[in-house]
């Protein structure tokens, strides 16, 4: 291979490189040498996942001395498809991915790679003269083990967050991206240790548990291969997150597996942490989908109230199967803060059944929709108190959804949240040391008495900020969400008009 041939090692340039730069160049390939017709931005990014895996095996299989390893995909895999072309290529890289998606209890080191590579495909036939420079042009002349970890995690990172559109239409599953500042500043609140063990039951791109791991490692001390897991119902994405964790944590390629695949509210068990050698989670961080998908709970009879929309359950099954003493922060939107019927159901047992101690009232449109109003429930699993009395004694609200922002001008940023920190005051006890003032209100004892006696047992609580006019956010983002939403509903009604005849 030309990094074998030309003897580029610890002294080549591949020791300097950037995520911008690594970034650009995928970029660049895929605006100015790929057919945009044949190849979504996140098909795209996908391959490059494969080919990165591919890559690095081959290098780390090469090694000698005491860095020797056995490969994960079969010996010479990654020299035969850069010598390979057309219909060979397309072969033979069909055939090795279906190899290494295929779980083999037999060999645990393929583990991850069953993920990595579950249910996938290379990109069209008539494409391969594409894929064959993307293999030969932009990965074999180079010894990526050389990258700097961190550049090279970011550099994928990057990548997925320019697939925002594709992802967003995703609607099947519901898919969307959270800010990574968004989720650096929930994992410090939380007050992550390497000894914490972080699970994502929704996990999507995998950015929740990379902001955890990064949290943890921050504080010093191993953070093991345990500290953090998650699953997704969405095949593509699992894929995706498995090499986002991997190359943004350091995680071993031949380790247990950081993403499952499934549905985390089709059964009781606690599929995650099972799936992490039975270790129990500390913490959960989950920003479930707000859109309608289909989902089956019928063998959920541990559930506080059947018939809950998608976020709602996402909240009773973490409140039911986290255990006790774990801490969790829970995306929801409005509606599941003042909805009537099983929404009410499940807020009144949460606030009997865990310590619920923070409501975050985030900025309009920061995800989902670009109009939609969202919030994070913070809250402790506690134990049901003998007497009967709830275990929610106060409940404190931080409304910070007067920050209007848009995605291009003028971002948010993690400074916009430094406040909500200082006030949240991470570490301690959620009881004390905290103070009131126009974005932050303590709602006690008796308040929180006088919601559990209300039939709605409404959440849907203020800040001082309750006498300000509501933001319904950009006017051009209401106008593009508005164009989305009749665009969905056209092809709804031709979907209809197909089954008529």
């Amino acid at each position: 291979m030309a990094a074998e041939r030309d003897g580029i090692g610890a002294r080549g340039p591949e020791k300097d490189w950037t995520a911008k730069e690594i970034f650009e160049r995928w970029q660049r390939f895929f605006e100015q040498k790929t057919s945009a017709k044949a190849l979504t931005r996140l098909e795209f990014t996908e391959h490059i996942a494969y080919l990165l895996f591919l890559k690095l095996d081959h290098e780390r299989g090469r090694r000698t001395g005491m860095f020797a390893s056995q490969p994960i995909a079969p010996v010479d895999s990654w020299p035969h498809l850069v010598l390979a072309s057309g219909e060979d290529l397309h072969g033979s890289l069909a055939g090795l991915m279906a190899d290494l998606g295929r779980p083999n209890p037999q060999d645990p080191r393929r583990a991850i790679a069953s993920v990595l590579f579950q249910d996938s495909h290379p990109w069209p036939m008539g494409r391969m003269a594409e894929l064959g420079r993307l293999i030969i042009e932009e990965f074999d002349p180079y010894r990526w083990s050389n990258v700097n970890q961190d550049e090279l995690g970011a550099a994928f990172s990057l990548m997925i967050a320019d697939c925002r559109d594709d992802i967003r239409s995703k609607r099947e599953t519901g898919q969307f991206l959270t800010p990574p500042y968004l989720l650096k500043v929930i994992a410090k609140a939380l007050a992550l240790t390497p000894d914490d063990r972080v699970i994502d039951a929704a996990v999507g791109a995998g950015t929740s548990l990379i902001a955890a791991h990064r949290e943890m490692a921050v504080q010093g001390g191993r953070v093991d291969a345990s500290a953090i897991a998650g699953a997704d119902i969405d095949v593509q994405m699992c894929r995706l997150a498995t090499m986002n964790v991997l190359l943004n944590t350091g995680r071993q390629f031949h380790d247990v597996p950081p993403i499952l695949r499934a549905d985390s509210l089709q059964v009781k068990e606690r599929l995650v942490q099972r799936h992490e050698r039975d270790v129990a989670a500390t913490v959960a961080i989950c920003n479930p989908p707000f859109k309608s998908v289909e989902t089956n709970t019928e063998q959920r009879d541990d559930f506080w109230a059947q018939n809950a929309t998608l976020p709602a359950n996402f909240l009773q099954h973490l409140a039911i199967t986290l255990p006790r003493g774990a801490r969790a922060a829970v995306f929801v939107p409005d509606g599941v803060l003042f909805h009537q019927g099983a929404a009410a159901t499940i807020r009144r047992e949460l606030l009997k059944n865990c310590t619920v101690h923070t409501l975050l009232r985030l900025p309009t449109g920061m995800f989902h929709d670009t109009v939609s109003k969202s919030n994070v429930l913070f809250f402790t699993k506690a134990v049901r108190r003998s007497t009967g009395e709830p275990n929610t004694d106060e409940l404190w609200v931080y409304d910070a959804r007067d920050l209007h922002h848009t995605d291009t001008e003028n971002p948010l940023t993690e400074d916009d949240f430094a406040e909500f920190l200082e006030a949240y005051r991470p570490g301690e006890d959620e009881s004390s040391g905290r103070t009131e003032s126009s974005r932050f209100k303590r709602y006690g004892r008796d308040a929180v008495r006088k919601i559990l006696d209300s039939p709605g047992v409404s959440l849907d609580l203020r800040a001082n900020l309750a006498d300000a006019p509501d933001d319904f956010g950009d006017p051009r983002d209401i106008a593009r969400s508005i164009v989305d939403h009749l665009g969905d509903a056209q092809r709804s009604f031709e979907l209809v008009l197909d089954s008529l005849g």
